[in-house]
């Protein structure tokens, strides 16, 4: 999902903090990568395996106009591409772990936008 925001007068880096933080105080495992012109973050679940839980927010733009994107891993491609073996090889628990974590990845990207426009609220005309 992607969101365009203009008129704000805010400073992305302190976008970038607010939510690293948000998300380090939930248990998240964080990593930030700035680049031209904006901030990806990367939130892992620790709860469950590394790779199964991970989302992507991307921030790109100036002060005055800029977005925010979500972007999260998808999973079941690897236990379908397993096919038949999958079940007979306790393949279950693979796919349910990724439906699990396909879950938890949903709740956590709605929770995200619901809370993002209270952030950049906060945050408009930040210097």
């Amino acid at each position: 999902m992607k969101k365009q925001w203009t008129n704000h007068n805010l400073d992305l880096q302190l976008l970038s903090k607010a939510i690293e933080n948000r998300y380090a105080k939930k248990n998240f495992k964080i990593k930030t990568t700035p680049f031209e012109n904006g901030y990806q973050i990367r939130i892992v679940d620790t709860e469950l395996r590394a790779q199964a839980a991970i989302m992507d927010i991307i921030i790109r733009g100036t002060r005055d106009e800029f977005t925010v994107e979500t972007k999260a891993t998808e999973y079941e491609d690897d236990a379908v591409k397993l096919g038949l073996s999958t079940s007979i090889f306790g393949g279950g628990n693979l796919i349910l772990g990724n439906i699990k974590a396909r879950e938890k990845l949903e709740k956590l990207e709605q929770e995200f936008w619901m809370t993002i426009k209270e952030t950049i609220a906060a945050l408009t005309n930040s210097t």
